[in-house]
């Protein structure tokens, strides 16, 4: 007797019980794809992206009762028009088709309560945070309007079949999407602030070791609600920072691991521009209108797709936070 395909049944010989001694020793990893259906991980931030969770934008995100109090619900410049959020989300979604991304998108309900009033950042599927092996379910802190969005993700992957590693609790809160940067897979920055406290990197921090990180680093940051607003990892190894909003010894630590730093000017760093996303090694998406960085970024020899963000903006986000990787390539190892 074999399992599907020519894989031998570990600890099984005809007519004897089965050694469990055997089966114990057979790594979480090695079944991961026959019992869950994909090679679920993305433990990079520049590795060839193959599949993603995004969410197209709904009366949600930009709710008629948010004009009313735009800044309690977290719209600083104002409440965007849902028609431009679709048709800069639509374009996006082209973007990652076009380089053979498999997408799946979250379904939601046009009127979607969460715990405590309607939620809105549903496009936002940074959220879904995948480590090699499954994912990491948030638990918001930035606002209200998020709590809820944890079970939304639960239900998308679990129908997905990505495994749930674990789901933060208690008073953690680690909106790992936005504040997870690994550098490769055996390193990782996570930003802390309003959206990330130190119970939830506590929380956390051995699901990070199981999966590989020798390093944890801990960054913090200002004028940002994540950190992946303040700090972007381009390529190989080139990041895009906003040096007066990172800790210096953030800044040292990437210095310190080789990588070239492109200071954003503020005007493109308020267009998003810290805020972009790697397809792979020598791709990014980013948001137009942000010439001095893109210049830097092509003459690392990196192709820079320049897309609209001016609604999704407004809605507090860019190419990164629009995105929930779910499985990418390892991509290179730091030297």
């Amino acid at each position: 007797m074999t399992a599907k395909g020519s894989t031998a049944i570990p600890g099984y010989d005809p007519g004897k019980p089965v050694r469990t001694e055997v089966v114990h020793e057979v790594d979480f990893l090695e079944e991961l794809e026959a019992t869950w259906g994909a090679r679920w991980g993305a433990q990079s931030k520049i590795g060839r992206m193959r599949r993603a969770l995004l969410c197209r934008p709904t009366p949600n995100d930009c709710p008629p009762e948010a004009r009313e109090d735009p800044v309690a619900y977290g719209f600083l410049d104002g409440v965007p028009e849902l028609e431009d959020m679709i048709d800069e989300h639509d374009q996006l979604v082209a973007a990652l088709e076009s380089k053979g991304v498999q997408i799946d998108f979250m379904q939601v309900e046009d009127y979607q309560m969460g715990t405590y009033m309607r939620l809105r950042s549903l496009w936002a599927t940074a959220s879904a945070f995948v480590i090699n092996g499954g994912a990491i379910i948030p638990r918001y802190g930035r606002g209200p309007w998020r709590r809820g969005q944890e079970r939304l993700l639960t239900r998308t992957l679990v129908d997905l079949g990505c495994p749930i590693l674990y789901t933060v609790h208690g008073n953690g809160v680690a909106e790992l999407g936005g504040n997870g940067m690994w550098l490769d897979p055996h390193h990782i920055i996570v930003g802390l602030g309003t959206s990330g406290n130190i119970e939830g990197l506590d929380q956390v921090r051995p699901l990070f070791e199981m999966a590989g990180a020798k390093e944890i680093h801990t960054a913090y940051f200002s004028g940002a609600v994540h950190l992946d607003m303040v700090l972007g990892i381009a390529g190989e190894w080139v990041a895009v920072i906003k040096r007066s909003n990172l800790d210096h010894e953030t800044i040292r630590y990437l210095y310190r691991k080789g990588f070239e730093l492109i200071d954003a000017p503020d005007d493109e760093w308020r267009r998003g521009a810290c805020n972009l996303l790697a397809l792979d090694e020598k791709t990014v998406v980013m948001p137009q209108g942000c010439p001095e960085v893109s210049a830097q970024l092509r003459k690392r020899d990196i192709e820079v797709l320049e897309l609209p963000f001016t609604a999704i903006g407004k809605a507090g986000g860019a190419p990164h936070c629009a995105v929930g990787v779910l499985i990418r390539d390892s991509g290179p190892l730091l030297p």
